[in-house]
């Protein structure tokens, strides 16, 4: 399975997503400046990773238009008046993702004055019991303050729920303070990040019930960006509470429970905003995508490497299937689709099917997908680790996946390496082969690796490790009561019952 071709898919929808007649602002979104911001996100991680290419024309726009919506005293992201524009608190991180991204990206002098300005306002409105004072901005009175319940943080009995103000924002701090460097923004960092780990997250691993409580306005995507931030802040300083608190929420509290096995994520969190026609929260993939790279950055840089069974499974029976591909959109009457839903991703009523485009969501999903890439083979000192199944090549190897009869990954190294390649846990040793030019080797595990000696190989041997793909079934119950059943060959979803339409995400059975 290849990754490169849907990542440059959803570049060309990123692109397509700027309005020409709207002065290349991401419309049809749910909010310009919000989008805006992540669009500079994706962007740029595309660029770094796949080497795609921005036009000269978009990009200068858009830095024109990235110029316009920060120029107030907190170089926060605000929508323009016309546009109902007011100080949103969510879209701290949104504004901090792209000073970050175009710090690390673009060495920008002006991103690097902007988030530290950010930062400072941020510092300066955050409150000793963690909650935000909006009237220490500086932008205060130069625009409303959002009337969203979820960004404005209501109190309920002294608690409040911070995950779409300051805790989505934790992340892209840790990101600015390792492209800056600065004292300044590791410390708004830690304050934000000692207020989350005590109020957020339970030491026990489950969602606490104020996160879940019918009368929290919650949401998905932020409390994940909560537990990516703690994660990478924790990874940053090195304190193993945070990562092991957050290790025991994805094991206990996320995994199978706030995003199903079958990668469904709902929206809303406690109260459900916006529900669809069977009485069920709408679905978003970038939560989906959360707790992805939560898998994998839990499994790579913090040990449990059996999670790179989760981060597989997302991307192939989830993530992957839900992007509307062009024989999709082709398939279909002439204008019948945008250009822009075209390899992109959305916010989706039914649980199981419809595909278009929200910017937001398709930006967060190719956030993702880029850092899934990143690491499906990473290096050390002599040994080379096939961590993911999908087709991949460097100067050091070429990987190819291939799920037929059998599941089965190929590697050709371009001189004799040390391989560790990664056996997925639901694929039963028994049925396993591995052969070296043809010829069938013992398995010698070491952990969820199958363990090739340099000495075994040849410059542009070829390895191959095989293994059967057990079918099953699965079910899930949504909130309404609704049951799907799943038919799973591998870590892939091949039908499901019932099938829902129109552009469903799995064939029926």
């Amino acid at each position: 399975m290849d990754l490169l071709a849907p990542l440059h898919l959803a570049g060309q929808s990123l692109l397509a997503m700027l309005d020409p007649e709207d002065g290349f602002l991401p419309t049809k979104g749910y909010e310009v400046a919000h989008d805006l911001g992540r669009w500079w996100d994706a962007v740029l991680r595309l660029e770094e990773t796949i080497g795609f290419e921005i036009p000269f024309e978009l990009e200068a726009a858009s830095l024109d238009n990235l110029q316009r919506l920060t120029a107030n005293p907190d170089a926060l992201l605000i929508a323009p008046p016309e546009r109902g524009g007011c100080i949103n608190p969510h879209n701290f991180r949104e504004s901090l993702l792209v000073w970050g991204g175009l710090v690390s990206r673009r060495r920008s002098q002006a991103a690097y004055k902007a988030g530290l300005r950010l930062v400072e306002a941020m510092n300066r409105a955050l409150q000793a019991d963690g909650s935000f004072d909006f009237t220490r901005l500086g932008s205060w009175g130069l625009a409303p303050l959002t009337t969203d319940p979820s960004h404005t943080e209501p109190r309920r009995g002294g608690w409040f729920d911070a995950t779409a103000t300051s805790g989505r924002s934790l992340e892209a701090l840790v990101w600015l303070y390792e492209a800056t460097g600065e004292d300044r923004v590791r410390n708004l960092a830690k304050r934000i990040a000692d207020h989350h780990l005590a109020q957020t997250i339970s030491p026990d691993g489950k969602v606490r019930a104020e996160i879940l409580a019918s009368e929290n306005v919650g949401h998905n995507h932020s409390y994940h960006g909560t537990l990516r931030g703690l994660l990478l802040y924790g990874l940053l300083t090195e304190q193993p509470s945070f990562v092991e608190a957050v290790e025991a929420t994805y094991r206990l509290g996320v995994r199978g429970q706030i995003v199903r096995e079958s990668g469904w994520a709902p929206h809303d969190l406690g109260m459900m905003r916006f529900p669809n026609n069977h009485g069920d929260p709408v679905g978003e993939p970038a939560s989906t995508g959360d707790s992805a790279q939560l898998a994998l950055w839990l499994a790579l840089r913090a040990g449990q490497k059996d999670l790179l069974d989760d981060v597989e499974r997302l991307v192939r029976c989830r993530l992957l299937p839900m992007q509307m591909s062009r024989e999709e959109f082709e398939a279909y009457p002439e204008g019948t689709f945008m250009r822009r839903e075209l390899g992109a991703w959305c916010v989706h009523g039914e649980c199981h099917s419809g595909k278009g485009c929200t910017p937001d969501i398709t930006a967060a999903v190719t956030h993702t997908l880029c850092d899934v890439y990143h690491h499906i083979c990473t290096h050390t000192a002599g040994t080379s680790w096939i961590n993911l199944h999908f087709d991949y090549a460097d100067d050091r190897l070429a990987l190819t996946g291939r799920r037929a009869e059998l599941g089965e990954v190929t590697v050709i190294p371009s001189q004799p390496v040390n391989l560790m390649i990664r056996l997925p846990g639901w694929a039963p040793e028994s049925s396993c082969n591995l052969t070296i030019d043809g010829i069938q080797q013992p398995l010698e595990r070491i952990g969820q690796y199958v363990s090739i000696a340099r000495k075994q190989l040849a410059a542009q041997s070829q390895v191959v490790l095989a293994y059967s793909l057990p079918e099953r079934e699965s079910v899930e119950r949504m909130p309404s009561g609704r049951v799907y059943i799943f038919r799973w060959r591998g870590d892939e979803i091949t039908g499901i019952s019932p099938q829902e339409g129109p552009l469903s995400y799995y064939p029926a059975f």
